[in-house]
């Protein structure tokens, strides 16, 4: 088999196992069951237009957000890129998430293409789009766990009497706390250090490359930390903008007893983290289990769980069809390959560090 039959086999399986995982949630919860009403009940209600209208709001708001913040980051060292540009592949990134399969998806086509267009400072180019990566996950993280925690401390009885949603904050805060330890710690770390560290990290097979670059990622930001603070503080806007859609959307379709706010703070950014990791396009099906597992923890309705992130992904299917147009177009002037591209070691030869000595970022418009 040939690399070009064998991508188009993987592909399609992750498609299969996207849709049927889907089509088995969606009939295990299809009918009535004790309390709930079943998917069937649910969708057969009259959706409340209000709510899905917010919700497709905060989506668009929250996508543009993130734009916004990948654009920052790569000015933070002084590459070539304007706002346009982040926008731009943006929203093709957002096409390939919802649609097509890939480990990485449109991470690794905003990769290729910004340094593909930074030629000598491809490393720095490859290491914003991780970086914007780390901070949304770790922005995940912390947001579980501050809210999470707050709710508890407050005396919130859906947190402080559930043991899973106690697990899930002291789970998450454990995570930031050594996060920001690591954080703080890099502080002290010597450039020499910092290098000697990369080079054993490029010795691991296979992974090394990609390893480094996680790390030269993490030192480059280290040395800029108001726009890491910048990117975070952008961040949590972006993720109380996921949290009140997901709360939105399980009220699209009137359901019994939906979560409240606070019970949507701690298990709706879980639920994210968990559906990043899952191969189908979008995260689809991967995404409706666990928010449907993550309601059933809340002792309510695995299918108000699952029709609140089909609810949900219709709104992202539509800012990932404005994607594809935006693909089309660029596709149309020559701009994009016919098939999703790769990032080879060659791609990025060198790491933010070893290059400084020839030519130190500033810390640009972000710094």
């Amino acid at each position: 088999m040939n690399k070009h039959a064998g991508a188009w086999v993987k592909g399609l399986a992750k498609y299969g196992i996207g849709i049927g995982l889907l089509a088995y949630i969606l009939r295990t919860n299809w009918d009535p069951k004790g309390t709930s009403p079943g998917i069937s009940g649910l969708v057969q209600q009259t959706p409340d237009a209000l709510a899905f209208v917010a919700l497709a709001l905060l989506a668009i708001a929250a996508v543009c957000i993130q734009f916004y913040r990948w654009f920052v980051l790569v000015r933070a060292l002084d590459l070539p890129f304007t706002v346009g540009g982040a926008f731009r592949l943006g929203l093709v990134g957002a096409f390939y998430n919802a649609f097509l399969p890939g480990s990485v998806g449109g991470d690794l086509v905003k990769a290729f293409f910004i340094a593909r267009d930074t030629p000598g400072r491809r490393a720095s180019a490859v290491a914003t789009v991780i970086a914007d990566r780390l901070v949304g996950l770790f922005g995940l993280i912390w947001f579980s766990a501050a809210f999470g925690g707050a709710y508890w401390l407050s005396g919130d009885a859906r947190i402080a009497d559930n043991d899973y949603m106690r697990k899930i904050v002291v789970a998450c805060a454990g995570l930031t706390a050594g996060t920001v330890a690591v954080w703080g710690a890099m502080g002290f770390l010597p450039r020499s250090r910092a290098d000697k560290f990369a080079g054993r990290l490029k010795r691991v097979p296979k992974l090394g490359a990609t390893l480094a670059e996680v790390w030269y990622a993490v030192w480059t930001y280290r040395q800029r930390p108001k726009v890491i603070y910048l990117a975070v503080a952008m961040t949590a806007a972006v993720h109380l903008g996921f949290v009140l859609m997901f709360h939105l959307a399980v009220r699209v379709f009137p359901a019994v007893d939906p979560a409240t706010l606070a019970e949507h703070f701690v298990v709706a950014p879980i639920g994210y983290i968990a559906q990043a990791f899952f191969p189908a396009p979008g995260g689809l099906g991967g995404g409706e289990f666990i928010f449907g597992y993550l309601y059933t923890l809340l002792g309510r309705p695995e299918a108000t769980g699952v029709v609140g992130r089909l609810t949900m992904r219709v709104a992202e299917w539509g800012i990932g069809l404005v994607g594809l147009v935006v693909f089309l177009r660029m596709k149309a002037h020559h701009e994009l390959p016919d098939e999703e591209p790769e990032i080879t070691a060659g791609d990025v030869p060198m790491g933010p560090v070893e290059r400084s000595t020839a030519a130190a970022p500033t810390g640009g418009a972000a710094g």
